[in-house]
């Protein structure tokens, strides 16, 4: 999106105008939810902290001045809110409506559990990255985003961003490998 289209549509939403408020968090959902994600990591709140950045924007949209782009205003405020729930985290508990679904016809009960520990297996070993390597990378493949964006929401320089995912792939890939091979020193092969 231009910089002159979010003008337009921040001064839309400051007169009242629910669509174009409605276009702009849509546009940004994506960038909003990997920053929330990346820094939260994935404990079941994402969703509401997410929510709570869409209520920081709306109650601070007047105060958006236009000095830098919309995303890395909005990139700052998911960031706060996402550090703020850390803070405030509470005890896991799992909603019944996150429990795991039938399996699709045709694949198998040693598919599906293969692909769901590699899945689990990659959540934990992102938890443990740097938070500004996990949002960069975040950002990255599950954002999306190029490398200029990743630099100018993030606000660091464009070799910064190479270094984080580079770090943070580098960083995964031995864990995983190191991981793999324990389990196959306990007797669990391929796990």
């Amino acid at each position: 999106m231009k910089d002159t289209d979010e003008r337009e549509l921040v001064r839309k939403a400051l007169a009242g105008d629910e669509r174009a408020f409605r276009k702009m968090l849509e546009s940004h959902y994506t960038l909003i939810y990997s920053i929330v994600r990346g820094v939260a990591g994935q404990h079941g709140e994402t969703d509401d902290i997410v929510q709570d950045v869409f209520i920081k924007i709306f109650r601070a949209l007047g105060n958006f001045r236009g000095d830098s782009r919309l995303s890395t205003w909005i990139y700052r405020i998911a960031r706060n809110e996402a550090l703020n729930a850390i803070d405030k985290r509470r005890p896991q508990v799992i909603p019944i409506d996150d429990c795991e679904e039938l399996p699709a016809a045709g694949e198998s009960p040693e598919t599906l559990c293969r692909q769901r520990i590699s899945r689990e297996r990659l959540e934990r070993f992102m938890e443990r990255l740097d938070e500004k390597q996990r949002v960069a990378i975040e950002l990255r493949y599950i954002g999306d985003k190029s490398y200029e964006e990743i630099a100018e929401i993030m606000d660091i320089p464009l070799g910064t961003v190479k270094t984080y995912i580079y770090r943070a792939k580098l960083s995964l890939k031995r864990m995983m490998m190191g991981a793999g091979a324990k389990a196959f020193e306990k007797g669990f092969g391929e796990l």
